[in-house]
């Protein structure tokens, strides 16, 4: 059995030869799944909206839905760290951010992971003074797209580039344990990378971060839709389900 690994332990893994894994979960099947693989952390993503619940958009998804998930998981006994995300417009002031942020510890999760650069520093600050473990998140914010079209790399002109690495040392200095990097230019994931303490952890930004994030949905190919660029499929689960489907009604008719 492998040994859950502490946030401080993530810590150490920076710049190392090994390289970070996490993977989303989002009920008690796929906890159980990615819990006994060697992933290193388990994130009960807000992508549970559009990947489960049939949300449009993750900024749809409420703490309720993200508390069910991580019960769920938790219900595993897990040993692999669990992260789980703070969902869109619950964490706008710091008492909100720490109320929301226990319902989730009380459920099983490690630590949480909240979206924000700069503007998020003082919940950040609040959030760690008060003992809760936090995993950043910059570049693309999945929880202020309000359209497809604005999932697009950033960090290709100097004011976004300039904006972001603010972003990241900000970050740092609030606290985060490692930061997540969504759709970043990969010479600027790089950069921010060597100029860290904490590991990065890679979404669509390239190969030289800490780390890679990617959607269990997304890896075993179980959606009906039309995958991301930067998602990896490593088997066509869909498929397979819906040829196990008509293999019984066949049967039956």
């Amino acid at each position: 059995m492998k040994k859950k690994l502490s946030t401080e332990e993530i810590l150490k893994l920076k710049s190392t030869d090994n390289k970070l894994s996490m993977v989303t979960a989002y009920d008690f099947v796929s906890g159980y799944i990615v819990n006994n693989s060697k992933a290193d952390m388990i994130l009960v993503g807000d992508s549970y909206g559009t990947t489960s619940l049939g949300y449009k958009l993750t900024n749809q998804v409420e703490i309720t839905d993200i508390i069910r998930a991580t019960k769920s998981i938790s219900n595993n006994r897990i040993n692999t760290l669990l992260i789980s995300d703070l969902p869109y417009k619950t964490y706008e002031t710091k008492s909100q951010a720490l109320e929301n942020a226990k319902k989730l510890i009380d459920c099983g999760a490690d630590a949480v992971k909240l979206e924000g650069g700069v503007e998020k520093k003082e919940i950040i600050t609040f959030l760690v003074d008060n003992n809760i473990k936090v995993m950043g998140h910059i570049g693309i914010k999945p929880q202020n797209i309000t359209k497809f079209e604005q999932y697009k790399i950033l960090g290709k002109n100097k004011n976004e580039y300039k904006g972001i690495m603010e972003d990241a040392i900000t970050v740092e200095k609030s606290g985060v344990f490692a930061l997540v990097l969504e759709l970043i230019q990969s010479e600027l994931s790089h950069e921010i990378t060597k100029k860290l303490n904490i590991p990065t952890i890679g979404i669509g930004s390239g190969e030289f971060t800490d780390g890679q994030v990617q959607v269990f949905n997304d890896l075993i190919g179980y959606s009906p839709f039309k995958l991301p660029k930067h998602a990896k499929k490593y088997s066509d689960v869909f498929k397979i389900a819906t040829e196990s489907i008509n293999n019984f009604i066949r049967e039956v008719k």
